[in-house]
């Protein structure tokens, strides 16, 4: 898993969060080129703040245009607003940032499970 925030208090949070899981690595500024070279399988990032070079759609879009395995996760506080575009740049799932720890690692754990051919199925 891979957390992504503009923000080193966020990033210290959220890597308290899930530090429980194995495999987490955070990352700031540069999250594309390491997503790359890391190449995750979920890919957690704090919506709340514009990360330098690209926000989160943008970096969203432009994971899933690499065709990189990793699902992307936002964390917003506000989530309506970031929804629409959060799943048309290719999201798996966004999630409110008062999330619990708990409901925070249940959600990783059933998006990193789920793939668009077995929902469509369905």
């Amino acid at each position: 898993m891979f957390l992504v925030s503009g923000n080193e208090a966020m990033r210290e949070e959220l890597r308290q969060m899930v530090s429980s899981e194995e495999g987490v690595i955070v990352a700031g500024e540069g999250a594309l080129a390491d997503a790359k070279k890391s190449s995750p399988d979920v890919i957690l990032m704090l919506a709340d703040e514009r990360m330098p070079g690209m926000n989160v759609i943008d970096t969203t879009r432009a994971i899933s245009e690499t065709q990189l395995p990793a699902k992307v996760i936002i964390i917003a506080a506000n989530t309506d607003q970031y929804l629409v575009s959060a799943i048309k740049a290719g999201a798996a799932g966004i999630l409110p940032r008062n999330i619990s720890r708990d409901e925070l690692l249940s959600a990783i754990r059933k998006i990193h499970l789920w793939s668009p051919s077995s929902s469509s199925s369905r």
